[in-house]
């Protein structure tokens, strides 16, 4: 038996940094993806070559195993599965691959973990049991729940389900898919690696130390309908870090509900999607502090040369961004070339899928 499984890395549209937050998010799967290939062999365990980190693995598939690190997340999707009681009827020796940058804000370790769980699920024959949103759910749960990370749940959406998504996150979590008439996409890479994990506990930290504050004074304040006004009305009591971080989120709130309005039109007005891409930017580099010198650099270059609009894409701290340039993807990708980064195109692609 020979088995192919494959997942997408995503773009954060708009609504960056709130799906943890609990707000709702805008988000695409894109046509870079993660691939987990195996052939069954004799004995019970799992081969795992991952060649683009030169690492090798093995999994006992008969107990659960002891995790290495605080970012096994193999081991993890295994545990969590083998403990719900999914069967194993024989070994594999499996190599993963992947075009997803990594550590770059793409959700390459989203990307492997949903395909990883998509890929057991297959060889034990129970894939068919679960929905995407179920391998979504599981994929949270192996990455983000049982190291307690700070992120949230959009990554896995994107991998499992695929396409442009509006995500809700503001309870139970909520999707629905939405039509894709967004193309014209670059993706630019500045070579700088980035903190993640650092990231978002920062700004975790800023958002809920000021809500907890506010709260003291108004203790039945609902945050996700409060007017934006709110932040200023606390300027002075909060420290200056969280006050900033508390105001971006409520803007880049207030800001995915217009996207929302303007993308579900029935024509693209391709000027006010690049203003929105450009305010949006302007809030992660101002109130969120997670762009850098280096991609305001690029992004300057990029819109000088005809782009519509560009963004910090993922947590930020370095990484990767997206530009929306319609008709001018060969430009925008010269024009960041020259200011020492990498950039390609990229489409909106399906979510994880068994390929053979």
């Amino acid at each position: 038996m020979t088995l192919t499984v494959s997942a997408p890395g995503r773009i954060c549209l708009f609504g960056e940094h709130q799906d943890y937050l609990g707000f709702n998010v805008i988000s695409a799967a894109i046509n870079r993806r993660i691939k987990i290939s195996g052939n069954a062999v004799v004995g019970r365990s799992l081969s795992i070559d991952l060649p683009d980190i030169t690492s090798f693995e093995k999994i006992d598939l008969d107990n659960l195993n002891t995790l290495k690190n605080n970012r096994d997340y193999l081991r993890s999707a295994f545990n969590l599965l083998k403990s719900m009681g999914v069967q194993f009827p024989q070994g594999f020796d499996c190599k993963i691959e992947s075009t997803i940058p990594i550590k770059k804000g793409v959700s390459s370790s989203s990307a492997m973990v949903v395909a990883w769980i998509a890929f057991l699920l297959a060889i034990s024959g129970e894939k068919e049991n679960y929905s995407s949103f179920d391998i979504a759910k599981l994929a949270f749960k192996a990455e983000v729940e049982a190291f307690n990370e700070p992120g949230g749940m959009q990554d896995h959406l994107c991998a499992a389900i695929g396409g442009m998504l509006f995500m809700d996150f503001s309870g139970d979590v909520k999707y629905r898919k939405l039509k894709n008439k967004l193309n014209g996409f670059v993706l630019g890479d500045s070579l700088v690696q980035k903190d993640t994990i650092g990231v978002l506990s920062r700004i975790k930290k800023g958002f809920f130390g000021a809500v907890d504050m506010i709260k003291k004074d108004l203790p039945d304040i609902d945050i996700l309908t409060a007017s934006s006004d709110i932040a200023d009305s606390y300027e002075e009591k909060l420290d200056r870090e969280s006050y900033r971080i508390f105001a971006g989120a409520l803007k880049i709130r207030d800001l995915t509900s217009e996207a929302l309005d303007e993308v579900e039109k029935d024509s693209v007005d391709e000027d006010r999607i690049g203003e929105l891409f450009n305010r949006h930017h302007q809030i992660l580099r101002d109130n969120l502090s997670v762009s850098t010198p280096q991609i305001n650099d690029m992004i300057d270059a990029a819109l000088s040369v005809g782009a519509k609009g560009a963004k910090v894409n993922g947590s930020g701290g370095g990484g990767c961004f997206i530009v929306y340039c319609p008709k001018k993807e060969n430009e925008v990708i010269e024009a960041i070339k020259k200011k020492g980064g990498e950039a390609s195109k990229i489409e909106i692609d399906e979510g994880v899928r068994v390929e053979c």
